[in-house]
């Protein structure tokens, strides 16, 4: 009899402990789920804002195009600075 107890406790103990592995695991789906929505609503963000830079930087073109500089040296260098920092930090969410 003694063995069968020994034997029953040794099961008990480790489904105890896949108990706790399963349960460790679902909360770290659940972070990681979480993390990845925040990470794909940032990349969307970064996406429109892009967009929006583009469509500025477009509209400047064909306004300069027809009639002199629409912007100046600074404005232009501020809308090609914002579109390198939104390209790189679409390139690290990519590349995570």
């Amino acid at each position: 009899m003694n063995g069968v107890e020994h034997a029953l406790s040794a099961l008990w103990d480790k489904a105890r402990e896949a108990s706790l592995l399963i349960s460790t695991l679902r909360e770290e789906r659940k972070r990681l789920a979480q993390r990845v929505a925040e990470l794909e609503e940032e990349v969307s963000h970064l996406r429109v804002s892009n967009q929006q830079a583009q469509a500025d930087l477009q509209k400047a073109a064909e306004t300069s195009a027809g009639a002199g500089p629409a912007i100046d040296l600074e404005e232009k260098r501020v809308l090609q600075q914002r579109l390198r920092t939104m390209i790189t930090k679409l390139d690290q969410y990519i590349g995570q």
